[in-house]
């Protein structure tokens, strides 16, 4: 039998990129999502593949790109809430600013799809009580922003660098992209425990044992030393996921499907080395593979197949944070 697994894209824009590194610019909204969605939403098609998609809030009240996040639930996907602005703090904030946050979100997101949202993704990964509180007070079934990863420090340092190169103002906080306490949060689907109720948490899926990343940023990034060595890990993350009985939440972005050519002054994100034609091919390969391995659906999808086919160990906030 063909096991479960799900498949994401976190919708981060340009702008979101130029805000987390400090650039000047990034207030004007500029937008690559009008050349990336639609090459992705492409290879979905072909391959048969449904997907959720992360939507941040001010992208979905942009006119020019309602229209293109219609389409993509037109065509099948599910849309989730990833945030108004993409501020990589919000889970830090008082309650009741994150929940007008969210609240803004995901009536913009409503607008622009016509599907409500019933999940949410935090920006850089970021969950908090508060911000799980608001999420169950506002009806969400399920949240997605768990990355139990060990490489979370390396990651600040490399942005840290990147940051300091571009001559960038942005301040990098300590808890961003985890903590290594972080890498040992389940990586299973699990139910979050509160006061207000439960909220079933569906972790971004990383090497099991290992605890490192298999997103398709992180395999892009390899396949610039190698391909080759790109294939082999993706192989064998999921081999391990299987060995170990972990149903894989593979996580794209936009940027995975796009290039030095199409993007020239983006090259302060890894693996931004290789043209769009190439990256595209390269993820079209990881995707097919992917669907060999897995009856791959949304996380909506399988959220409520969880619901209905088990009964999720549950997590206080305090014993997974």
């Amino acid at each position: 039998m063909t096991k479960g697994a799900t498949l994401s894209l976190d919708l981060d824009n340009l702008w979101c990129y130029q805000r987390s590194f400090g650039l000047a610019g990034w207030r004007d909204y500029p937008s690559f999502l009008e050349v990336a969605l639609p090459r992705l939403l492409d290879v979905l098609d072909r391959l048969d593949l449904r997907l959720t998609l992360f939507v941040i809030g001010r992208d979905a009240e942009q006119p020019d790109l309602r229209p293109l996040l219609a389409e993509a639930v037109a065509r099948g996907h599910e849309a989730a809430n990833h945030s108004h602005d993409h501020d990589t703090g919000l889970h830090r904030w008082p309650r009741a600013w994150i929940r007008e946050e969210v609240l803004r979100a995901g009536t913009a997101i409503e607008a622009a799809t016509g599907q409500r949202p019933r999940g949410f993704r935090g920006p850089a990964y970021g969950t908090s009580e508060a911000l799980l509180e608001v999420l169950i007070e506002l009806g969400y079934d399920y949240d997605a922003s768990s990355y139990p990863n060990t490489l979370g420090a390396l990651a600040r340092f490399y942005h840290r660098r990147q940051v300091a190169r571009l001559g960038g103002d942005a301040a990098v906080p300590e808890g961003l992209y985890g903590h290594l306490r972080d890498a040992m949060k389940p990586l299973r689907p699990y139910l979050w425990r509160l006061p207000a109720g439960t909220l079933v948490e569906v972790p971004v899926s990383t090497l099991p044992l290992l605890r490192l990343p298999f997103h398709g940023t992180y395999l892009n990034q390899l396949a610039e030393l190698s391909p080759g060595l790109a294939r082999a890990y993706f192989a064998t993350a999921l081999r391990l996921c299987r060995l170990r009985g972990v149903a894989p939440s593979f996580l794209l972005h936009p940027a995975d499907f796009l290039g030095r050519d199409d993007c020239p002054d983006f090259d302060y994100l890894p693996g931004m080395q290789r043209s769009g034609a190439e990256k595209t091919a390269f993820m079209t390969e990881i995707l097919e593979r992917y669907q060999r391995a897995y009856a791959v659906r949304p996380l909506g999808a399988f959220v409520d197949d969880l619901r209905k086919a088990e009964s999720l160990p549950q997590v206080a906030v305090g014993e997974a944070a």
